[in-house]
This record gives C-alpha cells, sequence and structure tokens, in this order.
C-alpha cells in the first residue's frame, strides 16, 4: 500500500463530511501546482486549513506564500475539474511532511472515490 493512501482515504472521509475542498493560492492569486516526472501538472487539495498550515510550518521556503483558500465540494466539480484535464493535469491528495508526499490521481477518479464515501 502507497504512503499516501492512508492520507487519501483521510482526505476522502473528510470531504464527504464537511464537503469543503481546500487548496493554495500563491501571490497574484495564482493556483499551486507542481511539476511532475512525467510531464504533468499536480493540483494538490487538502481536506482541511490545519493540514495546509502545517505544511506551511514544515516547508516555509516553499510554501511560506501560499494562501489556504476552500471551495464546496459542488463547486469544485463544476468549475475546477473542467481544469484539470487528465492528460496532463492530475490531483495531489493530502500531500503531507516535509516532501510533500502523498498520491496523484486523475481528477474523475477523485470524484468517484470519493461520493463512494457518500
Amino acid at each position: 500500500m502507497s504512503s499516501g493512501v492512508p492520507q487519501a482515504n483521510k482526505f476522502y472521509e473528510e470531504v464527504a463530511e464537511t464537503k469543503v475542498v481546500w487548496f493554495g493560492v500563491l501571490p497574484g492569486e495564482i493556483l499551486l501546482e507542481f511539476d511532475l516526472k512525467d510531464k504533468k501538472v499536480s493540483f494538490p487539495v487538502w481536506s482541511s486549513k490545519s493540514r495546509i498550515e502545517r505544511l506551511k510550518k514544515l516547508n516555509p521556503e516553499l510554501l511560506g506564500k501560499v494562501e489556504p483558500r476552500s471551495v464546496v465540494w459542488g463547486q469544485f466539480k463544476e468549475h475546477f475539474l473542467p481544469i484539470l484535464p487528465p492528460e496532463t493535469k492530475v490531483v495531489g491528495v493530502n500531500l503531507s511532511g516535509k516532501k510533500l508526499t502523498g498520491i496523484d490521481i486523475p481528477a474523475p477518479l477523485l470524484v468517484k472515490q470519493l461520493e463512494a464515501f457518500w
């Protein structure tokens, strides 16, 4: 089992309960994204603001200027999924720790996995 699987399951459980997804915004209203090895881009999301705040303290050089933002699940599906085509972008789910470890999955799979928790 990947070390990111427990974090992903926690994401599904918490978002199923709160119906809120958290993400990061850089100065200039730029969405936080990370380039991956396979020429894809990862758009990280978290299940709580406190998770982002904890990472900012662990990684101030990388995330110090990131501002946590939230969106309700319905708006996430409607507005974010269209900008996350699975051919070029994946979703980083509840990345954690100093090295921001976790799993990256296609957005349609994120929806399927999360909504299975309803």
